[in-house]
């Protein structure tokens, strides 16, 4: 008869015990923290759909932003790599297969900055860096073969550097991120709305100009008002303004104003658009080193129609899980990205982040 199996060495024994104990704690975690996810922000849940996953998400790739190119069918995504390495542009084709762009500086380097924005109009792609944004040609982003890079063909100087940016219609919206201690804007920009709202940042209309050479005015039409910790900003079919408000673990919000009853609060300065430019603080989070054919020094400045983003005007507040960022309106829906899910922050693994989801709103 065959002997009995010796038993497990009693420390073999309690290694295993304490093993399946971790396995046990870390898998109740991800359940409850999932659980919570979904019923705190079950709300967001309901109304929003997954549209597809954020490319790029497990290989150390940031998303910052989302945009959808003029054929209605392909996507691009901005944002940063965690370990510094050159910032890529992810592409999504109607397909769903995805390819990953380099921006190439005109001193050959390749684009390494936060990547906060990207939009697009007319045949250009727009990408967010430290003091304005880079100009490229949207057809060379499409067909690049992956892993390549595609020339940057110009740079336009705004005196400030967007965290978020936006075309809809024939204007450009381009603002500020603002967080206190960590990313401050000049005390001229923070100000109390006439409904007592703290606002410290703003957000600046930049309208189409055919005689521009990149399609945009550098100088401003008019300005906004806004909340603090805006991350991303987009048009609801209706005219109505969309920002999307977050800042580390903390409950996101997707704000609604209605554009239709906003008035002229007033105007902003010139004195409080030049300080912009005197305290740029890289909100952008990276510089784009190297010359990209920048416009010289942009022209006098003028005062501009402010607009008051507050109370009197928000129609809705739809509070959405952690690390929203940049959001695209397309199709009759606003799509939402998001960093929580990236192999630098992880937290959203634990509740199936890493997706864009798409609502209405």
């Amino acid at each position: 008869m065959a002997k009995p199996a010796s038993p497990l060495p009693r420390p073999a024994r309690a290694l295993l015990i304490a093993l399946g104990v971790i396995v046990a704690l870390g898998v109740a975690a991800v359940i409850g923290v999932n659980g919570y996810v979904r019923v705190a922000f079950a709300p967001f849940y309901e109304r929003a759909e997954r549209a597809f996953p954020i490319p790029g998400a497990g290989v150390g790739f940031v998303c910052q932003d989302l945009d959808c190119l003029d054929d209605g069918q392909t996507w691009l995504f901005s944002g940063y790599q965690a370990d510094g390495s050159p910032s890529p542009l992810y592409r999504r084709a109607a397909d769903g297969s995805v390819t990953r762009v380099f921006l190439r500086l005109p001193d050959g380097s390749l684009y390494d900055g936060h990547g906060s924005a990207v939009t697009s109009a007319e045949g250009r792609v727009y990408v967010a860096c430290e003091g304005g944004y880079l100009v490229t040609d949207e057809a060379s982003v499409a067909d690049a073969p992956d892993d390549q890079a595609v020339p940057v063909l110009g740079r336009v100087e705004l005196g400030f550097s967007p965290s978020f940016m936006n075309v809809e219609g024939e204007i450009m919206y381009a603002g500020a991120f603002y967080h206190p201690g960590d990313y401050e804007t000049p005390a001229s920009w923070r100000m109390t709305t006439p409904d007592g709202t703290e606002n410290p940042s703003l957000m600046f209309a930049f309208p189409a100009d055919p005689a521009a050479q990149w399609g945009f005015a550098a100088e401003p039409a008019a300005a906004y008002s806004i909340p603090g910790m805006i991350q991303g900003v987009c048009a609801t079919p209706d005219g109505g303004i969309v920002l999307s408000q977050s800042f580390g673990l903390a409950t996101s919000h997707l704000l609604v104003y209605d554009a239709a009853s906003l008035e002229p609060d007033g105007t902003l300065s010139a004195t409080a658009l030049a300080d912009g430019r005197e305290s740029d603080g890289a909100a952008d989070g990276g510089a784009a080193s190297g010359s990209a054919g920048a416009a010289g020094a942009p022209d006098p400045l003028a005062d501009v129609p402010l607009y008051c983003l507050d109370g009197r005007s928000l129609v809705e507040d739809v509070a959405a899980p952690p690390m929203t960022e940049g959001i695209e309106s397309h199709g009759g829906l606003v799509y939402v990205s998001e960093e929580s899910a990236s192999d630098k922050y992880h937290f959203g693994k634990l509740y199936g982040a890493g997706q864009i989801y798409a609502l209405a709103l």
